[in-house]
């Protein structure tokens, strides 16, 4: 059971919620001061901490800088209807989940109680430099349930359940379509909340085939429509003739690459040949022919290495680990004769750069694809 704390000098407020969250079943103490909150939390274990701003003596947030050394454990929220732009920001420093402002409903009280409970282990705060397929990754391997709201022009939602992308709403979309919408977001701010009972499961595909397969649809998006607008100015080519239908354009390939930060080159390899293919951008001190060689052996023995386990499984990459670099080998999809070699420099988010990367092979499987 959820033991909570309500500290307020305001009786008639403190009962109410105390009548309110004992009816939902939560273990609830009372204080009506920080001395006695303080008190109460070196005595007994509490999960949950929920105390106003404006007190007589010491205030909230002077009660939040007390609990991090008194109860490292308990989770704070802090209710107000007086708390400056100036008091948010330090009860969030001080470790506060949320920031209630009153008056506030029970439902938002038992929401902001479900998500303190949540924050009980692992570390919360501000951040920033992450995308959002960055999370989406982390609290996949995590195996986290909760929803994430991204604000932007218009905002969406996208919710997760032991990790895996089970809705996603954006404008009058849902499902597959809205969580493509809200991948294609140039930019905007994330934040995470609980995961609503009952959300619906308008998504039910494996985790990694969802991303993989939006991002491909994206980046198929985006090409068809700068042909569309360069067609009209194009000259006739029909007469030119074609390029191997073995080998992608490298243009096509790495057009996804080039928007990531920290790329600094990629090589198309034979890796049945050691050679390189084609190669794009600059790294100094890469030698792309020296890779196609000794990079392209290394992927058939750690191939076959695999194989040899007869674990059914099969390599999605083979991350090289530089001092200046990371080295990101991955087969294209639909020509394993081909190996994608992406050069990032040591900034680089590696978890972005592997769906960019599987994207932008994917789209080297197609990108000769006769289209209707």
């Amino acid at each position: 059971m959820t033991s909570v704390l309500i500290v307020d000098d305001d009786v008639a407020l403190r009962t109410t919620i105390y009548r309110d969250l004992t009816d939902q079943g939560f273990a609830v103490s009372l204080a009506q001061n920080a001395d006695e909150a303080i008190a109460m939390l070196l005595d007994r274990p509490i999960d949950v901490l929920i105390t106003d701003l404006r007190m007589p003596g010491a205030d909230g947030i002077d009660l939040l800088e007390q609990i991090r050394s008194a109860s490292t454990r308990t989770r704070a929220i802090l209710m107000s209807g007086y708390a400056s732009a100036r008091d948010y920001q330090r009860a969030i420093e001080c470790g506060a989940v949320r920031v209630l402002c009153k008056p506030f409903t029970p439902s938002e009280l038992l929401q902001a109680i479900r998500q303190a409970v949540d924050c009980e282990t692992g570390f919360r705060g501000s951040i920033h430099g992450l995308s959002l397929i960055d999370l989406l990754q982390m609290f996949h391997y995590a195996r986290r349930s909760l929803a994430i709201a991204v604000d932007a022009l218009a905002p969406g939602h996208v919710f997760l359940e032991d990790g895996h992308v089970i809705h996603a709403v954006y404008r009058e979309l849902d499902g597959e379509p809205a969580l493509r919408a809200i991948l294609a977001m140039p930019a905007g701010s994330l934040r995470t909340m609980v995961l609503p009972p009952s959300t619906p499961h308008s998504i039910a595909r494996d985790f990694q085939a969802l991303l993989l397969d939006s991002l491909r649809t994206l980046d198929e998006d985006t090409m068809d429509g700068r042909q569309d607008e360069l067609s009209e100015f194009s000259e006739d080519t029909s007469a030119a003739p074609a390029a191997p239908a073995s080998v992608p354009e490298l243009s096509r390939v790495v057009e996804r690459l080039r928007r990531l930060d920290g790329y600094a080159a990629a090589v198309l390899i034979d890796p049945d040949a050691g050679v390189m293919l084609g190669g794009d951008g600059d790294a100094p001190g890469f030698d792309g022919h020296t890779a196609a060689a000794g990079y392209g052996e290394l992927y058939r023995i750690e191939r076959a290495l695999v194989a040899a386990l007869g674990t059914g499984d099969a390599i999605e990459d083979v991350v090289i680990t530089l001092s200046r670099y990371f080295l990101v080998l991955h087969a294209v999809a639909g020509q394993p004769q081909l190996l994608l070699c992406a050069v990032l420099d040591r900034s680089a988010s590696l978890g972005l750069a592997r769906y960019a990367i599987a994207a932008a092979a994917a789209i080297a499987a197609v990108s000769r694809r006769p289209r209707c």
